[in-house]
């Protein structure tokens, strides 16, 4: 069984050590991305080193005592690739095509990556002295940029982080969203920290959020007292119904009790302006109909946070001037937005902003020329090592249907 495993985090490290005690042909690209946060250990590493447990503080502690010395021992036998993958696909098939009397899992897997050159000479120069001696120094000196390189596998196990957001229209592209300038649209990792920026620009009063997972709960809470200012106003766009229903079930105590503390503060501050509009409606209703024609009716306030729940983004405009954006949402009729219910009536709305935060969910570089479905490829976003360790031996288990370990019978 010849397995690739993609990914740089703590649990693409127990996999590779875990086909590798199985007997398996394994390259493990370690491809460029932001290390785990949550970095574990497992008993089966513990025994590849020959040691007694420890509790790792540090992730320099988790390199130099378990990481760094199990890759060592891996290395002896297998490959361990630091490059980016560019491509997989199948070696001959095209999405969709069948072999008469055979599955697709016929063909297998091709890896394209990169390499550097300068480390695929010296590994040349250690590995195939002769063939390197034959090597003009013309050749070697052409040999500056990046190469690729290909390799077949039967089986890949691919664990690389999601770090491309997804559309701001969750089913697809929104409308003119590859128009917008960049600066216009905070997403992914740097959302975060464009807020920092944002919430002392005072060009930004208004801001649109698309989302309700962890990274918008996480943006909501960071602008908790952002959205206290009476000139500001943050919109809330999500295609969930229960606005932050599934995420609230999962997160650490912290961030729900900070998020539910800044909904009651908000909700709090709400009521407290309703309650003034409508005593002041009710003294100018009691005005005298001469009185009511000079004097204004009074405004009913909108919300510091709307909630625009079962929604989606259709579409984003930009001004000419480059100043404000005009976002587009739409309602399904088989949907319902059951937080502030009364946006629910038109079906399609349009909003004026001067930000865009895309707190949508991260997705993996679009590198695959087949379905996720396709039978000996094994996707899984790394989120809780210890979640994660089992679902690796449910993998584990299908690819047994196709593999045996080596020391069966």
């Amino acid at each position: 069984m010849k397995l690739a495993v993609l990914g740089s985090s703590s649990l693409a490290l127990e996999t590779t050590l875990r086909f590798h005690a199985h007997g398996a042909s394994i390259t493990w690209f370690q491809t460029t991305e932001n290390q785990d946060k949550d970095l574990g250990t497992s008993a089966l590493g513990w025994e590849t080193l020959n040691k007694a447990p420890m509790i790792l503080k540090t992730e320099n502690e988790w390199i130099t005592y378990y990481a760094a010395p199990l890759s060592l021992i891996l290395k002896e036998s297998q490959q361990l690739r630091a490059c980016d993958v560019v491509s997989i696909s199948k070696r001959f098939l095209k999405p969709g095509e069948e072999i008469k009397g055979k599955s697709r899992f016929h063909d297998l897997f091709r890896i394209i990556f990169q390499v550097n050159p300068s480390e695929f000479v010296e590994t040349q120069k250690i590995t195939d002295p002769q063939m390197y001696e034959r090597l003009s120094q013309e050749m070697v000196e052409s040999l500056q940029s990046t190469l690729e390189m290909y390799e077949d596998f039967d089986l890949v196990i691919d664990l690389r982080r999601a770090t491309v957001p997804t559309s701001l229209n969750e089913n697809g592209r929104a409308l003119g969203e590859n128009r917008v300038s960049e600066d216009k649209i905070s997403s992914g990792e740097r959302l975060l920290s464009d807020l920092d920026n944002l919430m002392v620009n005072t060009d930004v009063r208004e801001m649109i959020l698309v989302g309700s997972g962890e990274m918008a709960m996480l943006a909501m809470i960071k602008l908790n007292t952002w959205v206290k200012n009476p000139s500001h106003r943050l919109f809330v766009v999500t295609s969930e119904e229960q606005p932050f229903e599934k995420i609230l079930k999962v997160t650490d105590q912290k961030n729900k009790t900070d998020f539910e503390n800044m909904m009651n503060e908000v909700q709090a501050l709400w009521e407290r302006e309703m309650n003034s509009f409508h005593e002041k409606l009710r003294e100018w209703q009691a005005l005298d109909d001469f009185v009511q024609a000079k004097k204004p009716r009074p405004t009913e306030p909108i919300p510091q946070v709307n909630f625009f729940s079962g929604h989606n983004v259709s579409g984003v405009d930009q001004l000419i001037d480059r100043k404000r954006l005009f976002v587009t949402l739409e309602k399904p009729d088989f949907r319902e937005g059951k937080w502030h219910p009364e946006n629910n009536i038109l079906d399609l709305k349009t909003l004026g902003v001067d930000q865009v935060l895309k707190a949508t969910p991260l997705k993996r570089a679009d590198i695959l020329h087949f379905p996720e479905n396709e039978q000996g490829y094994f996707p899984l976003t790394p989120e809780k090592f210890e979640s994660d360790i089992l679902k690796i031996k449910g993998m584990e288990d299908e690819i047994f249907k196709l593999f045996s370990p080596v020391h069966t019978s």
